[in-house]
């Protein structure tokens, strides 16, 4: 059985996205398989009260971990847009305050990968890329 890989940036390209209007997206230069993990979603961690003054309440790269707690998307993962049929998922670890990438299903190599930024996010944005219905 093979094992989960897990893969750095260098396996990844950011170019324009697949996505009419949502300028670039993340796409990987190897097949991805279900258990991999794309990266780690790494930048500045902030409180609740931060993140709702400048310049983070204008933020699109926000990940809220736990109370009082978000990151601040700063690495080559921030670049995952959104599909409401993902190919992959957060998987957030409260305790450690991390959160990772994984695939859910595999990613042919050239691929771009998409991510379900869940309700909340399309309410209390005004993003103006059209949701994603395949991928």
């Amino acid at each position: 059985m093979r094992q989960p890989t897990i893969y750095q940036e260098h396996h990844f390209e950011v170019q324009r996205s697949t996505i009419p209007q949502c300028g670039q997206g993340l796409f990987t230069r190897v097949p991805l398989y279900k258990g991999d993990t794309i990266g780690s979603y790494l930048g500045e961690m902030i409180t609740d009260a931060q993140s709702e003054q400048e310049p983070y309440l204008s933020s699109h790269y926000l990940l809220w971990l736990c109370c009082d707690c978000l990151i601040v998307g700063e690495n080559y993962t921030r670049f995952i847009n959104h599909s409401a049929k993902p190919n992959a998922q957060f998987v957030v670890s409260t305790r450690w305050k991390k959160a990772r990438v994984e695939v859910t299903r595999k990613i042919l190599s050239g691929d771009e990968i998409f991510l379900d930024y869940g309700p909340g996010f399309w309410e209390a944005t005004e993003v103006s890329c059209v949701q994603h219905d395949s991928g």
